[in-house]
């Protein structure tokens, strides 16, 4: 799953895709992947939460570009508001791709019942995001279980089971340096308590890989092939469908 940041601030890659010129170039480099994730907010704790309506006027001048890619199409938005106006688009061009709502805000509520309920082809990714309104995800740092455990990550996936719901710890969100690494180093137990078949993971160029690799986001090159070496080390151990969320999906084939 390649990352789509139309973000002006954006950690990683904010403002490299101001145009949809510099999102064809993406998406080439990119190569043959099976899908795209399109954000249009930064998250980051650092930055300010935009409404939804700026939001989706990010997205709007790109959606004849993200309309022709046949894979699977995943909106990273925690805005109901915008993946309204996403299946709104979905529906008026006769659209046929399968449709993820990636929610940060890890909030499994009427709208996301709602969502799931108009199309078989509609997935749910749930996140681990301890932040107690949607309102609030970007400032998920601001609420951390400093006792966070695999246990505690089944509990809090199980109840959410079923086949449109796909489930992601959301590493970097609501999580210690030292939780990340907790994480990744045994998702694949996380897998075998939880018995749900369908995961999405990323922590490509996430703060917690520069801070253990000592390089910041000039070095990004080095970051990216040292991201894909800790990568297929770790996933040896995973099992099920796992979408692998990365900014460089092309080092991965």
């Amino acid at each position: 799953m390649g990352v789509i940041n139309i973000t002006p601030n954006s950690f990683s890659d904010g403002g490299e895709l101001a145009t949809s010129s510099d999102l064809s170039s993406r998406l080439e480099k990119f190569g043959n992947i099976e899908a795209i994730d399109i954000g249009a907010e930064s998250t980051a704790p650092m930055n300010e939460s935009i409404n939804w309506g700026t939001e989706w006027e990010r997205i709007k001048p790109h959606l004849p570009l993200i309309k022709a890619f046949k894979g699977i199409l995943s909106f990273d938005t925690y805005h109901p508001e915008t993946i309204n106006e996403v299946v709104k688009f979905y529906t008026d061009h006769k659209m046929d791709q399968e449709l993820f709502w990636n929610d940060v805000s890890g909030k499994f509520d009427d709208h996301v019942k709602d969502f799931l309920s108009q199309s078989p082809k509609y997935s749910y990714v749930l996140c681990h995001n301890l932040a107690p309104r949607r309102e609030l995800s970007g400032k998920h740092m601001e609420y951390i279980d400093p006792e966070l455990s695999i246990k505690k990550l089944e509990a809090y996936f199980f109840p959410y089971k079923h086949s449109q719901v796909v489930f992601d710890p959301c590493l970097g969100f609501s999580k210690t340096y030292e939780q990340n690494w907790m994480i990744l180093e045994n998702f694949g137990r996380l897998q075998e308590l939880c018995a749900h078949n369908r995961w999405l993971i990323g922590f490509s160029r996430k703060s917690f890989l520069r801070k253990k690799l000592g390089l910041d986001l000039q070095d990004k090159e080095k970051l990216d092939f040292e991201h894909v070496r800790i990568l297929n080390t770790l996933k040896q151990n995973w099992d099920d469908e796992v979408w692998i969320r990365t900014h460089r999906p092309d080092l991965l084939s």
